[in-house]
């Protein structure tokens, strides 16, 4: 694993506070443990977040308030029954997503009473691969198979290239507590068939499949920031030649992107795709969550309809087509 002090040093100054997201699981404990032996130590606030979902969840919130006054740093613990609000507010979401999207909620608040904008994770390297099988079984875009990276957005994610048996070696091995999630087991639940009964068997085809896959990933990551490069040049040209054009009249306090159909066609297919996907990112909070193929191929086919002044939106996507030029 990378130096842990290295890396906080890349994305912290020296009084930052340090926002760890903690289960009390074996990977968050692990994280808040070696945090402790860095020069951070007095800077850490160690969040909890009660789903409410396990009777343990309580004796979990006062170990960690235990603990941090063992070992003087800070606490943050909220809750909310997760099952209720589903129930009454997101029927058709599932009870994991909902559960995410509240604790991250928390996450964020956190940060602003501590005023500041990042927040660290304990995702490991078995993490990054069950979610890269995972979103494969979904059809993800690039962004779903890289799934994870050292820094994106608000996450710091500093575990990335360590193995699950790499932290419970050491934590056992140091007689270090953490707690154990019973449902982590339950295989009904798709992710940990994918981690019980999926990912192991690639031990028998090769011991090294972890370092491969996560190898693979990483050649997956740079091939997105090329057509990442490629899609947004394409569309800061094409931005600047219809603005100097003075062909259309353009409000320029209005954040607009457009670009002419016929250069749009001139793309390679994968091009056009990327340039859809990209449009539908930017404008769906960097999100490419609901967009499908079938989406992409409905939105280019809008582009060369030959019905002039429509619109099209897909989710938060709304393209609108000018005779010659799409704005979105």
């Amino acid at each position: 694993m990378k130096n842990l002090e290295q890396i906080l040093e890349k994305y912290y100054w020296e009084n930052d506070p340090i926002i760890l997201g903690c289960s009390t699981g074996p990977d968050s404990m692990y994280l808040l443990y070696k945090i402790l032996e860095t020069k951070y130590a007095k800077n850490l606030v160690a969040c909890y977040f009660n789903h409410k979902l396990r009777p343990e969840a309580d004796d979990e919130e006062i170990f960690l308030e235990n603990l941090a006054k063992e070992k003087w740093f800070q606490v943050e613990i909220a809750d909310a029954d997760i099952k209720s609000i589903k129930e009454r507010l997101y029927p058709n979401k599932g009870i994991e997503e909902v559960a995410r999207e509240k604790r991250y909620a928390f996450f964020s608040a956190v940060c602003q009473i501590h005023e500041t904008n990042k927040v660290i994770l304990a995702h490991h390297l078995d993490d990054k691969i069950e979610t890269f099988f995972f979103n494969l079984t979904r059809w993800s875009k690039l962004t779903g198979l890289i799934n994870m990276t050292e820094f994106s957005g608000w996450i710091i994610r500093p575990l990335l290239d360590l193995s699950k048996s790499d932290i419970l070696d050491y934590l056992n091995e140091n007689n270090l507590k953490y707690s154990i999630d019973e449902t982590n087991t339950d295989t009904t639940i798709t992710r940990n068939y994918i981690r019980h009964e999926i990912v192991p068997k690639f031990d028998r085809v090769n011991s090294n499949y972890k370092e491969n896959i996560s190898n693979m990933m990483k050649y997956l990551e740079e091939v997105k920031h090329h057509l990442d490069n490629e899609v947004t040049d394409f569309l800061e040209e094409q931005w600047v030649e219809i603005f100097n054009s003075k062909k259309y009249k353009i409000n320029t306090l209005e954040i607009y992107w457009y670009f002419y159909i016929e250069a749009f066609n001139k793309l390679s297919d994968l091009l056009q795709r990327e340039v859809i996907r990209h449009c539908y990112y930017i404008t769906n909070w960097n999100s490419t969550i609901w967009l499908s193929e079938a989406n992409i191929a409905e939105i280019i086919r809008f582009i060369n309809g030959k019905n002039n002044k429509t619109e099209k939106q897909i989710w938060q996507l709304k393209m609108k087509k000018e005779n010659t030029i799409i704005i979105f």
